[in-house]
């Protein structure tokens, strides 16, 4: 660990009163310790000799935290992340940044100039805000809950109640009691901080996982949407478990111990400290005998343990003999046991006695044990004997085998869970009692295989309430063991009444969202026959009925198989590769696409590849009985598949017709729609549908995840067993799924907050900067988008899609760009010298303008001798103009020589020999006093509006270039394959960035020239300052932090040292990162630089018009973007209410069944009462508990649909602290599919 500076002084004694504000540091990169704010309000009185506080007295080990308030350089930043780039990338430019940042952690501020490495010091900088946060709750006892809870809000998200609670920022000093004589200016102005009263920042525990409400989109700048604030509901938090140290690293804490834990196991090989005591029984001496699974393994004598055992048959014995204990069991001790007859008295007829040596299959071993059955007269079966004492017998006549349900049910759930294949965990089992081999078990394997299969089947039935249903387990319908999704529509059960009839703004949530696919790794060999191995629940689940199933497939068997729009040929080539000897070369199955969960009826074997006819069969019998008006349907291939759909739907079965009037919407899923043609990607993607949220489509493909790992044990099962496993394996995923909808739906509802509240503000920005000038467009587009969405596959123009044009080559691009050069070489500025003022000020900015590129040609780092020789060149022709300049300069600024020498201190005489870093005095140069004395009337405002046209010519020029990019990027990645056609077109790319890097220049020094004539202002809505980052093309975004990570990675690889991220060109300038955006994938969240829908430059439109079309693209993309995500918060909400009432009407359907049966025992009945109300209790308990968990995010969600956040009570805006369970296993969420990424 680092340590602490002996340089920074520490307190020594009592601890100081706790402040009522944080403290304020500065970490300058100019100075080797942090230095402090002086206080704008004198603070409370520290006593004489204070004592070194929590803080100061022990370094601490960094540890990550959350988003907080960071000032560098002046600009304000409401989250970490965004506050450390910043810093770096000053760093990088050779500047000396400085960050702000609340908090009274001292210990650890000079590591951070010390750390050699930049992730050192992040983890450091985060300790820092970590530690203020707990120096600040434990030191001040006496702060109100009103106040804490400001401390807990983000202070860009604070509540306007809450801003007006600000307080005064003050110096907590560690080496001397502070003052408030000190000058706060002068203390501002050492370290370029603005002053400002504000909330103390926030900052989340370490543990408590915070959704940032308004920082959740990577990539997001709030000045890319003139208007938007980060203003809106405060984060949510999310309760998370303290912490200890000892629990931290309890491995650390044990190897001290491990000596004593070893001498504790060695110890019990023997008879322990208490057997010469006598027996624990009767007290008799030298007691030999003991049992492991008894509490304490005390030591007996032999009728001690025998009498104590007369009903443990089960339980693992050993006898001390020959100086070490010898496995026993208990017919080592002569022990028969009785079934059949309470408190195992033996049976008064003749007793039927089992084969000598029984094997009961327990948790701690195999048993081999000797029982008798009751043979008194009525007794029952030997099957239900056994099942009377927890014992499943292997067989269902004279049964010399058995499982306890405790053993069956432990392997079903590890099996399950944690994917335990049964050989193994047999195996295991053997070697409980046999490690050595000495004493081998009876062979069991395919008796336990036996059970287990019955025993899932009968769990499935019970679970389903079919052993309550008087028809009996053969009078099981189609379907009806399966777990169905309660979150989907439903009706009867869990929509309103009234729902079919509900207005078309309304009626897409009662939508049915499934997804359908194939799994070619879910193969099964042609093993054994179904006389042998029959199905115990054909069709009664998941997997379809296989007769029918069959039959269907007989009278299609000459169906062409799918074809396909893409270049899916090796793909479905390899699918049908090694068909030898399959019975099914995969499975093909149907899922709901919102909650993934398998449906019922809806999976089957696939005989040689995917085609239509099982497709068909498959997607048809999951939707048997449907009653609802839509559905949606996604398939990786729907474009294809949808063709001719409704034909073969009339040639199905009866039972599989769909009814008349539902309308059928096909999608692909997101991920897998760009490799399909051009003519899919708007009709087809889920980006641009009304009505489906954030569905990604790509559900089913995440359930192959699940099923995949048992995709080898089931290939060699014989079809019954094969489609038994099968499932089950669906069963327990819709069962996990349907548990964590309590937390599923509430993570998808806290994405869905803040970012239906950033793209609704983002896009309401876009369209007040074009409204005004382009209302006709707007409307234009408004009609195109509807007229688009009745019919996505007519003949009405897709918004989202760029026109065709005709694609420039790249030697079009070369030629165009020559000419451009050729024509700025040729230019002569001095004749733009005229009498007029606008000719004087056009000369004054032409020369800027040559000032700049010069200049930006002298940085280049590495240059010729041609190149050295242009540059000196480009010189002295700059000197010239210069020099014209300045002779005609006294006409329209007389004052200016008399202001130039009353400047104190001098201005530091011109460098001739570099040229471009003379001064040009135009108006904009002035401070606005000196103006009217210096200057000719009118010559300011001249230069108003030069600086204007000079701006929008920029940014068209920018924004001109940033397209030829893209597509020069495009070309090369789709056309350059050899080295030197890669070297050919890097360097055409390198002219693009030149003329990219000039165009910002020029846009730049226009932006400064009119906030110093202007001031801050409106104007900044539509001509907003030009960031690093900002310059992107349209279809191009910041990398995040992730695909930085990735960046570094393959950058080591190819042998390159850093990450990227710290790039500069040649120039010497940083170079922002930027990707291009996936066609589908991103299109979700991503956000579109404010350059590309900024008005000033829009007025004018290319020649070929191609610059209106890139906005309207946008401008549709961006209102898509926002209806998705106020959709998702829609959808989310509503499948919260569904679920609530599934589970009120699935706890009266349970106490329906309770009396059903009325022929049975009253023992049996007791039974099935007793299983119905623990459902009953369980869907109650459900439905309470998911409906207060959901309640507080629920009711932000309500604020976000009613547009009205901006003016609710402050209580609305408290952070809302909600359990928040996580599940062992890794979350199926974002594994196989990034929705972030979306």
């Amino acid at each position: 660990m680092p340590q602490e500076n002996p340089a920074v002084a520490r307190p020594s004694s009592t601890p100081s009163p706790a402040p009522r504000n944080l403290p304020v540091y500065h970490i300058d990169s100019r100075s080797p310790s942090p230095s402090l704010i002086t206080p704008s309000r004198t603070p409370s009185p520290i006593p004489e000799n204070p004592s070194p506080p929590p803080y100061a007295r022990q370094p601490t080990i960094p540890r990550p935290v959350y988003a907080v308030r960071v000032e560098t350089e002046g600009e304000i930043y409401s989250n970490f992340r965004q506050a450390w780039t910043r810093y770096r990338s000053l760093e990088r430019q050779g500047k000396s940044p400085v960050l702000v940042v609340a908090g009274s952690v001292v210990h650890a501020l000079d590591w951070i100039e010390t750390a050699p490495r930049a992730e050192e010091r992040e983890v450091i900088f985060r300790e820092i805000i970590q530690e203020a946060l707990e120096v600040y709750r434990q030191d001040d006892p006496d702060s109100s809950s009103e106040e804490l809870r400001s401390v807990e809000l983000d202070d860009s998200r604070a509540t306007t109640a809450a801003k007006k609670r600000k307080r005064a920022v003050y110096t907590h000093n560690a080496n001397a009691p502070t003052t408030s004589t000190a000058s706060t200016a002068s203390t501002a102005s050492t370290h370029r901080i603005r002053r400002e009263v504000h909330v103390a920042p926030p900052v989340s525990p370490t543990k408590n996982r915070t959704f940032d409400m308004f920082d959740a989109a990577m990539g997001y700048y709030p000045d890319d949407f003139p208007g938007v604030t980060s203003e809106g509901p405060a984060a949510i938090k999310i309760k998370g478990k303290k912490v200890y140290e000892n629990s931290t690293h309890p491995v650390k804490t044990w190897i001290p111990e491990r000596d004593r834990y070893a001498n504790g196991l060695i110890q019990r090989e023997g008879r322990g400290p208490w057997w010469s005591q006598g027996c624990a029984g009767c007290d008799a001496p030298n007691p030999n005998w003991r049992c492991e699974d008894c509490f304490g393994s005390r030591m007996l004598c032999r009728v001690c343990i025998t009498q104590r055992h007369r009903d443990e048959p089960l339980h693992v014995l050993q006898e001390w003999q020959d100086g070490f204990f010898h496995a026993r069991g208990s017919k080592d001790l002569g022990l028969r046991f009785q079934i059949g007859h309470h408190k195992g008295e033996d049976c008064p007829l003749v007793p039927l006695s089992s084969p000598n040596d029984f094997v009961v299959l327990d948790n701690n071993g195999i048993h081999e044990i000797d029982i008798d059955f009751c043979g008194c007269l009525g007794a029952p079966s030997q099957v239900a004997q056994l099942l009377n004492v927890g014992w499943y017998p292997a067989t269902s006549k004279d049964p010399q085998t058995a499982a306890t349900l405790s053993l069956l049910r432990r392997f079903h759930t590890l099996n399950l869970q944690a994917r335990l294949p049964a050989y193994d965990f047999y195996n295991g089992l053997a070697l409980l009692r046999n490690g050595s081999g000495l004493r081998p078990a009876p062979a069991r394997l395919p008796q336990f295989m036996h059970m287990v299969r019955e025993y899932r089947h009968l769990q499935m039935c019970k679970r389903a309430g079919r052993i309550h249903d008087i028809r009996g387990l053969a009078g099981t319908a189609l379907g009806e063991l399966a777990v169905v999704c309660r979150a989907c529509p439903q009706p009867g059960i869990n929509l309103p009444e009234g729902w079919e009839n509900a207005p078309p703004d309304i009626a897409w949530i009662y939508r049915l969202l499934v997804s359908e696919d194939a799994n070619f790794k879910m193969k099964g060999r042609d093993r054994s026959t179904r006389d042998k191995d029959p199905t115990l629940g054909p069709g009664w689940a998941y997997m379809v009925a296989n007769d029918d199933y069959l039959k269907h497939l007989s009278t299609h068997i000459d169906q062409d198989e799918i074809s396909h729009c893409v270049s899916f040929a090796a793909l479905w080539s390899a699918n049908n590769k090694r068909a030898k000897g399959l019975r099914a070369s995969g499975v093909g199955s149907v899922s709901c696409s919102r909650h993934e969960l398998f449906r019922p009826r809806g999976t089957g074997d696939l005989q040689k590849g995917e085609k239509y006819s099982n497709m068909d069969y498959l997607f048809f019998s999951s939707l048997i009985g449907i009653t609802l008006l839509t559905v949606v349907a996604s398939y990786d291939i729907a474009c294809q598949w949808s063709r001719n759909f409704w034909a073969r739907a009339s040639a199905m079965p009866a039972k599989l017709k769909l009814p008349a009037g539902l309308t059928m919407l096909f999608k692909v899923p997101k991920f897998h729609l760009p490799p399909h043609v051009k003519s899919c990607h708007g009709p087809y993607s889920f980006n641009y549908t009304k009505g489906v949220g954030r569905t990604d489509g790509e559900g089913v493909e995440r359930n192959w995840s699940w099923l995949n790992w048992a995709a080898r044990s089931i290939s060699v099962m014989g079809p019954g067993s094969r489609e038994d496993t099968i499932d089950d394996l669906c069963g327990f995923s819709n069962w996990r799924k349907t548990v964590d909808l309590g937390n599923s739906l509430l993570r998808k509802l806290v994405l869905a907050i803040p970012q239906a509240m950033i793209h609704s503000r983002a896009f309401h920005a876009f369209t007040d900067g074009l409204r005004g000038e382009h209302e006709a467009e707007l409307r234009d587009w408004d009609a195109l988008i509807r007229e688009w969405e009745r019919d996505p596959l007519g003949s009405a123009i897709n918004p989202f899609e760029y026109p065709v044009v005709e694609a420039e080559t790249m030697a079009d691009v070369m030629k165009r760009i020559s000419e451009e050069d050729h024509a700025r070489v040729v230019k002569d500025g001095a004749s733009a010298l005229q009498v007029k003022p606008a000719g004087f000020l056009l000369a004054g900015i032409d020369i800027q303008e040559d000032q700049l590129a010069v200049a930006l040609e002298a940085k280049r780092r590495t240059r010729t001798t041609i190149q050295a020789t242009e540059l000196q060149r480009k010189r002295t022709v700059l000197l010239g103009k210069v020099a014209a300049l300045q002779d005609v300069q006294n006409t329209y600024m007389p004052g200016l020589r008399q202001w130039i020498a009353q400047q104190e201190p001098p201005l530091p005489a011109p460098d001739n020999s570099r040229p471009e870093t003379i001064k040009i005095f135009l108006p904009s140069s002035l401070p606005a006093a000196a103006r009217e004395t210096v200057c000719l009337p009118q010559l300011t405002q001249n230069e108003d509006d030069l600086r204007q046209a000079q701006a929008g010519d920029a940014l068209r020029e920018l924004r001109s270039n940033l397209r030829t990019r893209t597509f020069a990027h495009q070309f090369k990645r789709k056309h350059m394959g050899g080295q030197g056609m890669y070297t050919k077109s890097q360097s055409l790319q390198d002219g693009i960035e030149d003329r990219i890097r000039s165009a910002s220049a020029r846009y730049r020094a226009a932006w400064a020239g009119l906030l110093a004539l202007r001031g801050p202002g409106d104007w900044q809505t539509v001509l907003q300052e030009l960031r690093a980052e900002d310059v992107r093309g349209i279809n191009e975004r910041v990398m995040n932090d992730e695909e930085k990570a990735d960046n570094k990675k393959a950058r080591l690889l190819a042998g390159l040292t850093g990450d990227g991220s710290e790039d500069v060109d040649e120039y010497g300038e940083a170079i922002p990162l930027t990707v291009l955006f996936n066609l589908e994938t991103g299109e979700g969240t991503r956000h579109a630089s404010w350059l590309w829908y900024s008005t000033m430059g829009v007025g004018e439109v290319d020649a070929d018009g191609k610059l209106h079309a890139d906005i309207r693209v946008e401008w549709s993309k961006a209102r898509a973007r926002a209806d998705r995500w106020r959709e998702e918060v829609v959808l989310v909400e509503e499948e919260m209410r569904r679920t609530l009432q599934y589970c009120q009407w699935k706890a009266q359907w349970w106490e329906e069944q309770l009396d059903l049966r009325q022929d049975v025992t009253p023992e049996l009945a007791e039974g099935l009462r007793a299983y119905g109300l623990e459902q009953v209790a369980r869907e109650r308990a459900w439905a309470e508990n998911w409906d207060a968990k959901w309640q507080p995010v629920r009711a932000r969600a309500a604020m976000v649909l009613r547009d009205d956040v901006e003016d609710v009570d402050e209580q609305v805006f408290a952070p809302i602290e909600v359990d928040l369970e996580e599940d062992a296993r890794e979350d199926y969420e974002f594994d196989d599919f990034n929705e972030e990424e979306a």
